[in-house]
């Protein structure tokens, strides 16, 4: 055993340790270790099952940044893990994996009962960039029950896949009255994202865009005209 091997595990061994600071620190640790070490990558996706301090974001971050496909088949069981935080971090990290054969599965998680894992998913959906999911994600858009914070998530996502026939969806979306949110003492930025997607989706919102220049609501034209805007500058910047 090399030294190497030596340090790696004592810091595996370490994420057992009694202080959630001294977990927290062997995950960080592990995380700048694991090409020396086939067994760094399977204890970091057990870490994070820990509840304790920030053990579970830095094995997170740590997973994220190793983007090791060896953990593919353990994440592809996660998602349907009963813990939610397990789920959130499989479809975050799936996500970052590009792995294709997640997204049956993630369009699922899209109505988990708990936000902060549909929120993952969507955004998984978004970096995987496989359209299969382009009808699921604007159902959920569409659904007037959908919380703002889903909503943004999902025009996101809807943005990088780049379809125009979320265009009319994040049109509509635009159009709807969003309550102060407690807290924030302002309404959400929903409508910025929304203008963001559709600026992403190019060409195929221009016709969308066009109509709404005749909106009866004054903050839908406006923001037709600034997204339009947007589109001619950049496709000036093209030419």
């Amino acid at each position: 055993m090399t030294h190497q091997d030596e340090i790696v595990q004592a810091l595996i061994e370490s994420l057992h340790d009694d202080n959630h600071m001294v977990r927290s620190a062997a995950v960080r640790a592990l995380g700048r270790t694991h090409h020396a070490n086939s067994s760094v990558t399977p204890a970091l996706l057990e870490a994070l099952r820990d509840k304790g301090g920030l053990v579970y974001d830095f094995a997170l971050h740590a997973l994220g940044d190793m983007n090791d496909s060896a953990a593919i088949p353990t994440l592809m069981t996660m998602l349907q893990d009963p813990d939610a935080d397990i789920r959130r971090a499989a479809a975050t990290l799936l996500g970052k994996q590009r792995h294709s054969e997640a997204v049956p599965l993630l369009i699922k998680l899209l109505n988990d009962e708990v936000l902060a894992v549909g929120h993952a998913a969507a955004e998984a959906l978004g970096e995987l960039g496989d359209k299969q999911a382009i009808p699921a994600l604007i159902e959920i858009l569409a659904s007037p029950h959908t919380d703002w914070a889903m909503c943004i998530n999902v025009a996101q996502a809807l943005g990088k896949l780049g379809d125009s026939q979320a265009a009319p969806t994040l049109i509509n979306v635009f159009r709807r009255r969003w309550d102060v949110v407690p807290g924030m003492n302002t309404t959400p930025p929903v409508r910025k994202h929304v203008m963001e997607a559709l600026v992403k989706l190019g060409d195929g919102a221009v016709p969308y865009l066009l109509t709404a220049l005749t909106d009866a609501d004054v903050k839908v034209r406006h923001g037709a005209v600034e997204t339009l805007g947007h589109l001619a500058g950049e496709s000036e910047a093209v030419n």
